[in-house]
């Protein structure tokens, strides 16, 4: 089970090093799917067509799950995407991808020299990038009778959740914002107090 509590970027960062006459641009990014990620990286290629490599890494919260991938992009195997990775992970950053585009400079930087360049143009960027600590829970679902309404403000609120509510014609339809960890309370004491007249279903989840 992933925390609900994360740090990630709250904006780009960017940085640029020079190794040899090698030129490497690399870039932070908060990210919230794949799909985002391999458009940055189309936008990459097409920006700065010009370039010898795009190597990336990228550390993504997909449900329960946390996702690590990395692309040499034709680099000698191991020596820039998995560098890349290092740095993010030694970050401790979760949706965030970063990209290092490489302009070859005519000298060869054998193995290490390719590691230590990548490895430092990440983390040159990402100490540029903004942080943030994000919050993940359950969202609720619970009709009440307009008599009973009380009753699920008075538990979500000792609990730390909020609530959003919607009138309709027999009652409330809420919505309750708790932290994964107080949703058993939750259902439990809902159930107690209204002598079961009322039930909440789960419905998602929520960040913030």
């Amino acid at each position: 089970m992933l925390s609900e509590e994360y740090w990630t970027l709250a904006g780009p960062g960017t940085a640029q090093t020079r190794v040899l006459g090698s030129r490497f641009w690399a870039t932070a990014l908060p990210v919230e799917s794949e799909e985002a990620i391999h458009a940055l990286l189309e936008q990459t290629r097409k920006e700065h067509f010009d370039a010898s490599h795009h190597c990336w890494a990228f550390v993504l919260r997909v449900g329960d799950e946390l996702v690590e991938r990395s692309s040499d992009a034709g680099e000698p195997k191991g020596t820039a995407g998995i560098p890349i990775l290092g740095e993010v992970k030694r970050c401790e950053i979760e949706n965030c991808c970063v990209i290092v585009t490489r302009w070859f400079g005519g000298t060869k930087l054998g193995t290490g020299g390719l590691v230590r360049a990548y490895s430092e143009a990440a983390s040159l960027a990402l100490d540029q990038a903004p942080r943030v600590l994000r919050r993940t829970g359950v969202v609720f679902r619970v009709q009440v009778p307009f008599e009973l309404q009380s009753h699920v403000f008075h538990i979500a609120g000792k609990l730390g959740g909020v609530v959003e509510i919607s009138a309709q014609s027999d009652g409330m339809k809420m919505l309750v914002k708790l932290s994964r960890d107080k949703t058993e309370t939750f259902v439990a004491q809902l159930h107690e107090q209204t002598a079961g007249r009322l039930t909440a279903q789960e419905v998602g989840t929520w960040s913030s």
